[in-house]
């Protein structure tokens, strides 16, 4: 599988869905054979919108299956979460490389998706129940795929599930802590967005220095967290985060920065948490290296 790169625009999002999106677009043709074949491309549009499945999956393998799956279960809320993960990996992330059929969803097909895609759309909750709910929800629809595909994926994800549901869990409770650090009020009725960004923008600005990239936490000492930033190895010390939250070969994607007379930096900005599993499917876009959740 391609390794997701991410934009050197510095957003943290993947470069196809930044700044890349204003370089190619890519142009797909339906034709229709009679109007009723029309009216029910249109149909599958409608169904597909609710759970944001963009309209390239309509002309390949997967948006049929994918569709059939969630007719099963209209109203369920959770089936509806996971297809929306699950379509946005096949649309997005893969897009052009997407496996050509079920049966060559290779085994890094499904360690990328739920060691680096999951992750980067892991929403921030209350519970802190996204890893259960995802996982949970994976299973279920590649044992549905078996049996209606003849695929046999249901060990390997399974075992891949059973490996992730640690590091996983430790990804999110350390991915809303960060979050609620920023929006401490982020799950409140009277939360406000504007006035949130405007402290968030109010601490930016007392840093002289900023980085934005990706790191690894590569050790602990004390009540600093050591990391290593991953295009130049260059070490981070940062304070701020509790010990407890943090496991060495973590991969934080954000910003960090320091203040003036200060030895220490600190994690100021949060764009997604990573087991270390996933960051064989990661890389981050540079212009010197490169002729690749609320």
């Amino acid at each position: 599988m391609k390794k997701q790169s991410l934009c050197p625009c510095g957003s943290g999002k993947p470069q196809k869905k930044c700044c890349g999106d204003k370089l190619q677009m890519n142009v797909f043709i339906q034709p229709f054979a009679n109007p009723e074949e029309r009216e029910e491309f249109l149909k599958n549009m409608a169904i597909g919108s609710q759970f944001h499945l963009r309209f390239r999956a309509h002309v390949h393998y997967y948006g049929k299956d994918i569709l059939s799956y969630k007719r099963e279960q209209p109203a369920n809320k959770l089936r509806n979460e996971f297809l929306e993960i699950f379509s946005s990996f096949m649309t997005d992330t893969l897009e052009d490389s997407c496996p050509p059929s079920w049966k060559e969803c290779d085994s890094p097909f499904w360690e990328e998706l739920i060691f680096t895609h999951f992750p980067h759309c892991m929403k921030i909750t209350p519970q802190e129940k996204e890893t259960e709910k995802f996982l949970m929800q994976l299973k279920n629809f590649v044992r549905w795929l078996d049996r209606k595909v003849g695929t046999s994926w249901y060990g390997l994800v399974n075992q891949y599930a059973n490996e992730a549901r640690s590091d996983l869990k430790t990804c999110e409770r350390l991915l809303n802590y960060l979050f609620l650090c920023d929006f401490p009020r982020l799950h409140h009725s009277e939360f406000n967005l504007e006035l949130a960004m405007q402290k968030v923008e109010y601490k930016f600005d007392q840093f002289s220095e900023r980085k934005d990239s990706l790191f690894e936490v590569t050790s602990r000492i004390e009540d600093t967290i050591v990391l290593t930033e991953f295009n130049t190895n260059r070490t981070y010390y940062i304070k701020g985060i509790p010990r407890h939250l943090i496991s060495p070969g973590l991969i934080m994607n954000g910003s960090i920065g320091r203040k003036k007379g200060e030895k220490a930096w600190e994690w100021y900005h949060t764009e997604g948490i990573y087991p270390n599993r996933g960051r064989k499917y990661m890389k981050l876009n540079t212009p010197e290296l490169e002729p690749t959740h609320v």
